[in-house]
């Protein structure tokens, strides 16, 4: 077994490619992982890129990109990647990660997790696999009785509390609101108590967002921020499926209030989406059927 070649994560990524590419030759019979098309080509490469920018966000932009493939940080880095994904394209990502793993270590590259050997991700599919399950028994996304809700989620875990009134106040993601409250100071004015600067899916800004004070307070109060998983995992004991639906729920109750103003309904829906940070109000559409 041997290291990707190349000085810098971008060469090893080139290096993978070509140690992967198997273009031209039939699959029929065979039972490998290389990359035999052009679109796998490209995936893989998103792949890889997505991996080298999780790494260097954590400080790491030295070594062999291939070594840090250990399993603690791939399960780490799906974690994150997969926080705001649907179930499918989470297992589908998954996978497919997975199966590079697979197909590096059968060119002969050294990845520390072995993923030819130990199916390290499997708990991660089937969690994906039941959610994918769920959903298609889901018709109402909107959380009924929220504030209840959020009142028993309190008495869980204070932090996770927040996390979830953060989002129910502002509409973000999941992603979006830990890393509000991680780095509170970074994006609060406390002149007129609004979230400014935090970044969205896509690299879009959002607009300055007003939160209570009360708020505010409590997030300055949080101790530690829970791991995703556990957060996901206390939604559910107080009935809420996902994170998600903190977001769509927050879309429908803007929307109403808005057309209750006499806003026109094109109108509104456009407003809503720039809440939300959506850049095409389809998207918003979609929430919003959902809801």
């Amino acid at each position: 077994m041997a290291n990707l070649k190349g000085s810098s994560f971008e060469k090893q990524i080139t290096n993978a490619f070509h140690r992967l590419a198997r273009f031209g030759e039939g699959r029929h019979m065979k039972d490998d992982n290389f990359t035999h098309s052009i679109e796998l080509a490209k995936k893989r490469d998103m792949y890889l890129r997505d991996f080298k920018n999780y790494l260097e966000q954590k400080g790491i932009v030295e070594g062999k990109i291939n070594q840090y493939m250990t399993k603690d940080i791939v399960r780490d880095f799906l974690e994150q990647r997969t926080t705001n994904l649907s179930p499918k394209t989470a297992l589908d990502y998954t996978t497919g990660f997975n199966s590079l793993l697979k197909g590096l270590q059968q060119a002969n590259v050294t990845i520390p997790a072995n993923p030819t050997q130990n199916d390290f991700l499997k708990d991660f599919r089937e969690t994906f696999r039941s959610e994918m399950k769920q959903v298609e028994f889901e018709k109402d996304r909107y959380i009924h009785n929220l504030q209840d809700k959020l009142e028993t989620l309190k008495e869980i875990r204070f932090e996770s509390y927040v996390i979830a009134k953060l989002q129910a106040q502002t509409g973000l993601r999941v992603s979006e609101a830990l890393e509000v409250v991680q780095n509170f100071d970074k994006y609060y004015n406390p002149t007129n108590s609004t979230l400014e600067g935090v970044i969205g899916k896509g690299n879009h800004m959002y607009a300055p967002k007003e939160i209570s004070y009360q708020l505010a307070q409590e997030i300055q109060k949080m101790e530690n921020i829970p791991h995703y998983n556990t957060y996901r995992q206390d939604l559910r004991n107080v009935g809420i499926n996902r994170s998600h639906d903190l977001r769509v729920t927050y879309a429908k109750n803007s929307l109403e209030n808005k057309l209750e103003q006499g806003v026109e309904y094109k109108q509104a829906t456009k407003e809503v989406s720039e809440e939300i940070n959506h850049h095409r109000p389809e998207m918003t559409e979609y929430y919003l059927n959902r809801s």
